[in-house]
Parts: C-alpha cells; structure tokens; sequence
C-alpha cells in the first residue's frame, strides 16, 4: 500500500502547504502593485473627471483603483489572518476590479471601430 492509500489526509495538507508556500512570498508584492496601480487610476479616474464628459469614463476608473486598492488590502489581511473568507473577499474585489476594467475596454474597442469606420467613411469620400 503506499502512503496515500494510508492517509489521504496528510497528502492534501501536505498540497495545501507546497501550494500556500510562493502564496506568503509573492502575495505582499503583488498587494504593493495593486495598490501603487489602483492609486494610479484613481488619480487618473480624478483627471478624467475634471470634464463632463470625461466623468464617464472616470468615474468607472477610479471605482476600479478603489476596488484594486480594497483586493490589496484583502490579501494582506489573508496573510495576516489565513482565513479563507478574507482571501475570498479579497478576489472577489479582485473579480471586480478586473469586470469593470472588461467592461470599459469593450466600449473602447467598440468606438475605435467605429471611429476607424467613420475616417475610412470620411476618406473614401
């Protein structure tokens, strides 16, 4: 019999210690980036603002940094704690961050086809 067979339990403590172990050296990194980044978006977000029509665009953006800026905050707090219920509120703003990131490079795409239609429109005639 080998040892899995004997003790299932110890191989998958085992894994989830192998696993968590980059996890407490590259989570404070990448806490420090996420939070220089959602910073930058913020001021970045604040700038767009300072038109109305720049308000739509910033107005998202700095709900990105500020969500970037709360996951950070969430992943140091799960390295300080090892809860799993911090490391899940931590991706799940994460998750949001990133969804609105989606969301506003959709409409990006979308109006540089249209513009990139409109000048060939415009060159054309």
């Amino acid at each position: 019999m080998s040892n899995s067979e004997v003790n299932p339990d110890t191989n998958q403590t085992q894994t989830q210690v192998q696993a968590a172990a980059p996890l407490s050296s590259t989570i404070p990194d990448m806490a420090k980036y996420m939070n220089f980044i959602g910073l930058l978006q913020i001021i970045g977000g604040a700038l767009y603002c300072i038109t109305i029509i720049g308000a739509i665009i910033g107005i998202p953006v700095i709900f990105m940094g500020l969500r970037l800026r709360e996951a950070a905050d969430g992943f140091k707090k799960y390295l300080a704690s090892d809860s799993k219920q911090d490391l899940s509120l931590a991706i799940e703003k994460q998750t949001k961050s990133f969804f609105i990131n989606f969301i506003l490079t959709i409409i990006s795409l979308v109006l540089v086809g249209i513009y990139i239609i409109v000048i060939i429109g415009i060159l054309v005639a």
